[in-house]
Parts: structure tokens; C-alpha cells; sequence
């Protein structure tokens, strides 16, 4: 038999399966065409959507701008809530948690930050969240709850200095503020921030634990010893901590921008790296 033959027979043999197969394969190609067209539609109504939702957030923050009055978290809770499988619904409703703590409402902004936690597991904003949450109870007066917050977060993102560093400020300054005070415990924050500034001497977090450290320890001059002790492996001099051996006694007047040891500095966000919107369109 000749090659010619075989692909004769060939051809009659699968005729024949196909024809005898003709309905099945005809359902199966009808199947198959819809749901080419339903994955279509969908990627096409996905599309749509995350415009959609990206028109309404970028509109959201203007509308109480435009009635004379400060951005309203209402219409950002409406696009979280319209499209919360979004980008733009994602960063709707951290923003609105920023808002809502910004106008005092700490309860409604703690629940936000954590609704969004549990909505957005796998999101690059969870530790900004917990930041958040931190801060709802610090600004509500829940001390023990916000350092073992910002304890937390701290064990959590240990190399994340974007998160740790203003979380150490923080939790030192509540270790000032707590009753009774805790003075070691906020030198040794202090302190360890400090540290950043042989690596980067802008470091704005590290230049501020330094002037911290320096008021406490004019206040506490006591701590002086404990200091030098812990610092000295690490590489840490009295300097660094703002002190010469000879004015261990003096008073330092704190700047008119930093609250003195131990006085109560308000609430705010500055720890938390606010979720631009202009990062909403970005999946």
C-alpha cells in the first residue's frame, strides 16, 4: 500500500468517527464558543468596573471639597463598598479610614483599618492598616492596647524601617507618657533609632529619637549610665544622645515643635504613609 492509500484511508476512517460523533461534537464546539464569549464579556465587564471604580474614587475626595467643606470619607466608603474587589475600591477605603481618624472619629477609623485587613489579606497597605489601628487607640486613650499594637508591628515587619521606625518613635513616646512613666524603656527606643543615623544621617525618625533621647535624658539624667553601659557594644556615644560628659546636669529646653518628655503630643497619621490615590488605578 502506497503512502497516497494510507492517507485515503486515513481520511475515510476519521470522516467516519466524525460522523458518527456529529452531535457530540457540535455541542462541544457550541460549549466552547460560549464560554469564549462569557470570558470575554467578563474580562470586558472587569475592565469597565476598575474604570468605573477608578472615575468615582478620583471624583469621591472633591465632593465635599466642592460644598465648602473638608473631604468626606462618606463617598470613599461608597466606592470601597461599590467595588471592593478593586484597586481603587481597596485604596477608597483605606483612605476613608485616614479621614475618619483625621475628623476625631477614632471607633469608625479603627474599624475601617481593620474591615480592610480582613478584606485585603495579601495587600502591600496591611502594615500602614495596623499603623492605623495602632493609632485609633492611642488617640483614644487606650494605652496598653496601642503599645502592644505597635509591639506587634514592630515583631511583624522587622525589616520594613518604613513601618518600625515611626512605630519605635511612637511606642517610646508612649513608655514617656505612660502612668507611671517608663523611662528606660523609652531611652532604649530612642536609642536604638538613633543607631540609623551612622547610616543615614538624614533619617528624619533617627533625628528625632536623638532629640527625644537628649530631653528625656536631661530630665532623667540618672539613665546616663544605663545608656553608656547598652550602648557602648553597639557603637552608641553619649554625643550621639546630645550630651557632653560636662553638661550631664544642664536642663535642654525642648524646641518649640517637639513636645517636651512625658507631655501629651495629639494623635495624628504622620506614622502611617497615607494611601495616594494616585495609586489606585494600579492593580
Amino acid at each position: 500500500m502506497d503512502a497516497q492509500t494510507q492517507t485515503t484511508d486515513y481520511y475515510i476512517k476519521v470522516m467516519e468517527w466524525a460522523h458518527a460523533r456529529r452531535k457530540t461534537i457540535i455541542i462541544v464546539a457550541v460549549v466552547l464558543a460560549v464560554l469564549g464569549l462569557v470570558w470575554a464579556f467578563l474580562a470586558w465587564k472587569k475592565a469597565q468596573n476598575e474604570a468605573d471604580a477608578n472615575a468615582q474614587f478620583f471624583a469621591a475626595p472633591t465632593q465635599g471639597i466642592m460644598r465648602g467643606g473638608p473631604v468626606s470619607a462618606a463617598p470613599l466608603l461608597e466606592v470601597a463598598r461599590e467595588y471592593p474587589g478593586t484597586p481603587a475600591g481597596q485604596h477608597a477605603r483605606m483612605l476613608a479610614a485616614e479621614e475618619l481618624f483625621t475628623q476625631g472619629q477614632y471607633p469608625e477609623a479603627y474599624q475601617q483599618f481593620s474591615d480592610f485587613i480582613g478584606l485585603y489579606a495579601d495587600s502591600a497597605l496591611i502594615p500602614q492598616a495596623k499603623l492605623g489601628m495602632a493609632a485609633c487607640l492611642e488617640a483614644e486613650g487606650k494605652t496598653a492596647d496601642a503599645i502592644s499594637k505597635y509591639h506587634e508591628i514592630i515583631l511583624s515587619y522587622p525589616a520594613e524601617m518604613n513601618i518600625v521606625s515611626p512605630a519605635k518613635l511612637t511606642l517610646a513616646r508612649l513608655y514617656e507618657e505612660a502612668n507611671p512613666p517608663q523611662p528606660q524603656q523609652a531611652l532604649t527606643y530612642y536609642a536604638e533609632l538613633a543607631r540609623m543615623l551612622k547610616q543615614n544621617p538624614y533619617d528624619p525618625w533617627a533625628s528625632e529619637a536623638q532629640e527625644r533621647a537628649s530631653l528625656l535624658l536631661s530630665k532623667h539624667p540618672e539613665l546616663m549610665k544605663s545608656l553608656a553601659d547598652s550602648a557602648a557594644p553597639a557603637g552608641v556615644s553619649l554625643d550621639e544622645m546630645g550630651h557632653e560628659p560636662d553638661s550631664l546636669r544642664a536642663t535642654t529646653a525642648p524646641k518649640p515643635s517637639q513636645p517636651a518628655p512625658g507631655a501629651k503630643a495629639s494623635p495624628n497619621l504622620l506614622t502611617i504613609p497615607r494611601a495616594s490615590s494616585n495609586s489606585a488605578s494600579k492593580p
